[in-house]
């Protein structure tokens, strides 16, 4: 047998193959014997009719057709053990030539990870994002802290924005409730906007007992029947409240904390934050420097892994909105993207992923990176945990899925990455002046 591969396109390859007559006798004989276990000889018990027999019987495209369907699969098995080449697809068959006397030939056309020539690191100049903790960034987050510890008094002055309005709302269609639109004792916060805005402007200057009627349209993403129509409110206003915040003070660090003074509670919070704005400048900088390197590199990426990707982000954003109650109509007219927008997001943001992993796995593959026994192990069990399971049974669902070596792979792509990172020239984030 001989065979020959050449490159149609950066992801695609055509395997020529050519075989002998005596190499395909094997596949010759297959064929017979299927036909003699399809086809009806009488004198004959199916699967022992004499090869002569059929030939004399069955029409000479048929006998070609089966043993082309015999000889094919295993000479391209053979064909890519030869030439090492690893398929994403399943072939494009197309038979050039078959004969008795003379063999057969045949290209098969599948898609090929492409060749990734990938940039000198040293080159890859990002900046990393500052995180220097600000005196604002501690009395946002202290306000923040106060807040949770913040009582509400009922008052007997009008309402106003920042108010909560303890309420009993009620709303109807030509005398019909909607039930998704109603609720007693509904504690609302004046200004919030997170029903209808007509309600918090209704609200303002407000007392307890009034009794308040407007018409408004409900959000298209509500839940019901009536979501995106007009709808009209009686609110009862049962009683107005107050929130008061604590003051910044050492009283208030007692009680909110285990430190004894403001200051201690400052210094505290201003860690806290310090940690998380490192680990966000950290992970702001892998992302920036991954995005660089997919840029230069310019990964051609194939249509079969593409699709894949596509898939499976189609699917999540499914899920997403269904979880939300949302329907993609609903989803539509909310941020006004019509639905080839949506997809042409989701396919670049595919394609974008798809060709990091590509790189990364690159990297990973000349670098002779792996994943120990012990690393796919605590890989297995952080899943586990977040998905609320057993490592053991998640273990077996990856495993019965074909998925489990996803682990092993997703801990060489951050190894990867991590040696790209330590490579790169990163420069501290210039703030303006």
């Amino acid at each position: 047998m001989k065979s020959s591969v050449s490159q149609e396109s950066p992801t695609k390859v055509r395997v020529s193959v050519e075989a002998t007559p005596e190499e395909i006798e094997p596949a010759v004989e297959r064929a017979f014997k299927r036909l003699s276990n399809e086809v009806k000889v009488p004198g004959f018990r199916k699967g022992h009719v004499p090869r002569q027999v059929l030939e004399a019987r069955i029409e000479p495209e048929t006998i070609k057709d089966a043993t082309i369907r015999e000889a094919v699969p295993e000479l391209f098995s053979k064909a890519l053990t030869e030439s090492d080449v690893k398929p994403l697809t399943l072939p494009e068959i197309e038979v050039t030539s078959y004969d008795a006397d003379t063999g057969l030939a045949f290209d098969a056309v599948v898609e090929i990870r492409p060749e990734i020539t990938l940039p000198d690191f040293a080159t890859i100049t990002v900046e990393r994002p500052d995180p220097a903790v600000t005196d604002t960034d501690v009395e946002e987050q202290l306000d923040r802290l106060r807040d949770r510890f913040a009582t509400l008094e009922t008052v007997a002055r009008p309402a106003r924005t920042a108010d909560f309005a303890l309420i009993d709302l009620n709303s109807y269609v030509n005398d019909k409730q909607v039930e998704e639109a109603s609720a007693t004792d509904l504690l609302y916060e004046i200004g919030t906007q997170r029903f209808v805005p007509e309600l918090d402007t209704e609200l303002d200057g407000k007392r307890q007992g009034d009794i308040l009627k407007f018409n408004a349209t409900l959000p298209a993403q509500y839940p019901g029947e009536f979501a995106g129509k007009e709808v009209s409110f009686q609110v009862l206003v049962k009683e107005v409240r107050q929130k008061n915040v604590p003051a910044a003070d050492d009283e208030f660090a007692k009680t909110a904390s285990e430190f004894e003074t403001l200051d201690e509670l400052r210094n505290d919070l201003r860690t806290k934050i310090a940690d998380i704005k490192r680990t966000a400048s950290e992970a702001e900088t892998r992302n920036r420097v991954l995005e660089k390197v997919v840029s230069e590199t310019g990964a051609v990426v194939p249509d079969a892994l593409l699709n894949d990707e596509m898939s499976y982000r189609l699917q999540r954003f499914a899920d997403q909105l269904r979880r939300a109650g949302i329907s993609i109509q609903s989803y539509i007219e909310q941020t006004g993207q019509t639905e080839e927008q949506i997809e042409g997001d989701l396919r670049a943001q595919a394609e974008r992923n798809v060709a990091a992993q590509m790189i990364l796995d690159e990297v990973g593959k000349r670098e002779g990176l792996a994943a120990s026994d012990d690393e796919v192990q605590a890989e297995l069990s952080q899943h586990a945990e977040v998905m609320g399971k057993k490592p053991d049974e998640l273990r077996g669902q990856l495993e019965s899925s074909g998925r489990f070596g996803a682990l092993s792979a997703d801990i060489i792509r951050r190894k990867a990455l991590d040696l790209i990172v330590e490579r790169a020239d990163i420069k501290d984030e210039v703030k303006p002046a």
